[in-house]
């Protein structure tokens, strides 16, 4: 119950009680958490305060509200750096995550108006593409699909190279001896489209972060553009900023 007579605001301590349930597994990712009228007869509490305390909890993405069905405890976030920072990989191998990644498929393609837009290339520049899934846990995490311009790697995909476990920028830096150095990174949200939707286990229309790369070795030469995308439901990116407050004065 709470203490009516304690140092602490009532809402606070609800909010306490209900951090409390979900961190110590009374309460499980996608679990029906208590209604706001049980709620408020259990804790002795108005609906005002209670719909307050859970509509901070919903803005944090702690839980999540099901029209005509209820609130929910929201599935458990992975926080990465930016892959430009780490790969996702050994991001996840330093957190103590199993994860595996599963080759779908290797080929020769050409470079289409838009993605030579994007990467300032010749349109009809010869390219590997390689696209893989990430699975964490055993669940589908991510979609990899990476462009690698011919000229500066021939024979990639005719050697026996192991892309499943064997980070690209590996295979790339010790076997035709590239140092990436100079990334450009977008991110933005987007939605799933049915063939990610099927590789992903989700609907179709789900949201995903969409992460972009764009590598260049010390020579500036364009050396792989990646395109990433990750479960909505299962990444956080966190970016650290150091100022330089002098700078700013």
């Amino acid at each position: 119950m709470l203490n009516i007579e304690g140092p602490f605001p009532l809402h606070t301590q609800l909010e306490k009680i209900i951090r409390d349930k979900i961190a110590n597994g009374i309460w499980q990712e996608n679990q029906r958490i208590s209604s706001e009228n049980e709620l408020c007869k259990k804790y002795e509490l108005s609906r005002m305060t209670v719909r307050a305390v859970l509509a901070k909890l919903v803005q944090e993405e702690l839980i999540y509200r099901v029209p005509g069905k209820g609130t929910f405890v929201s599935p458990h976030k992975i926080v990465s750096k930016p892959l430009s920072q780490m790969g996702i990989r050994a991001q996840l191998e330093l957190m103590g995550y199993r994860n595996t990644t599963k080759l779908l498929y290797t080929k020769e393609t050409i470079c289409d108006t838009a993605l030579a837009q994007k990467l300032k290339l010749e349109p009809g520049t010869l390219l590997y593409e390689i696209k893989r899934i990430r699975f964490v846990e055993e669940q589908p995490f991510s979609i990899h699909l990476s462009y690698i311009p011919q000229n500066c790697c021939k024979g990639l995909i005719d050697q026996d190279y192991d892309f499943e476990n064997t980070q690209l920028c590996d295979v790339l830096r010790i076997h035709y001896g590239i140092e990436q150095n100079h990334t450009i990174e977008t991110m933005e949200i987007t939605n799933a489209h049915t063939k990610d939707a099927e590789l992903l286990h989700i609907k179709k229309g789900y949201p995903l972060v969409h992460l972009e790369n764009t590598l260049y070795s010390v020579g500036g030469q364009l050396t792989e553009y990646a395109s990433v995308l990750f479960r909505g439901d299962k990444i956080k990116i966190e970016i650290h900023n150091t100022y330089n407050l002098q700078s700013s004065t």
